[in-house]
């Protein structure tokens, strides 16, 4: 009697059960499918230009008309695509990216690379090798050579990176009000220097100028401190683009862009 009472209870709450995790399960599958699906466009040049600005976002089954001479970058956790004009683009494309592209891009955005930037070489048909100019391995990691608004992420853990490592080099930081200077050195080998928070503090808009020993020109820099960190390309991507930070975000596609999920289409 209890057997039986027991296989009715059961058979009495598994529709109900199964419903719930059933309508859980899609609501899941909708929602993390519609926001992989999300595109945003970084780059856009042309005469429809002003159409697909740099923030715009897209959805999934979005078309896209570009005109001659139009040519516009897209990311989205996939990789990136670069349309180019005249022609009609579907994106509905949802290849998944590869373990190791997000990896290299959670660590990339979430602070964590702390390698250094490493060259490569590119060769083209009878030529030589050619060495390729190394990149930042963090999106956070201020580069000596970068000028223009810089996204701090975290203003207590702000790295200096310099693309040439071989030999020992030395930068002034200006302070263009009062005009203090406050020194730092690396020593042969080593990219990367810890910003001199103290001497040098970073703020929401404080500028400064680097000059570095062994850099074509000095640059001037301008912090934005962002409220949080971003934790996805989304945010990131959408954090440089509205605070004017057009550096990172080159660097951020650049990136996207050494994957194999790289896609380049043509009208």
């Amino acid at each position: 009697m209890l057997s039986d009472r027991h296989t009715r209870a059961n058979s009495a709450l598994k529709p109900h059960f199964f419903g719930k995790c059933a309508l859980g399960l899609c609501l899941a599958l909708g929602i993390s499918g519609t926001a992989f699906a999300q595109s945003m466009v970084v780059r856009s040049v042309g005469p429809s230009a002003s159409d697909f600005p740099a923030g715009k976002k897209l959805a999934a089954d979005s078309k896209v008309t570009l005109k001659s001479q139009d040519q516009i970058t897209i990311v989205s956790k996939t990789g990136t695509r670069v349309l180019k004009g005249p022609g009609t683009f579907t994106l509905n494309r949802r290849n998944l990216a590869s373990s190791t592209t997000s990896t290299r891009l959670a660590s990339f955005i979430n602070n964590r690379g702390r390698t250094r930037g490493r060259t490569g070489a590119v060769r083209g048909a009878g030529t030589e090798a050619a060495v390729v100019a190394p990149r930042s391995p963090n999106l956070w990691f201020l580069d000596v050579t970068k000028g223009g608004k810089f996204c701090v992420a975290n203003p207590n853990a702000l790295v200096l990176w310099r693309p040439d490592y071989t030999g020992s080099a030395s930068a002034s930081i200006v302070e263009p009000i009062n005009g203090g200077i406050t020194q730092v050195e690396w020593r042969k080998g080593s990219p990367l220097k810890a910003w001199p928070k103290t001497a040098a503090p970073v703020s929401n808009g404080a500028s400064y100028q680097l000059i570095g020993s062994n850099v074509p020109k000095s640059v001037a820099v301008s912090f934005v401190v962002l409220e949080t960190q971003p934790q996805d390309l989304d945010e990131a991507a959408a954090a440089l683009i509205e605070n004017g930070c057009q550096s990172q975000l080159d660097l951020l596609v650049d990136m996207i862009g050494t994957g194999p999920s790289t896609d380049s289409d043509e009208g």
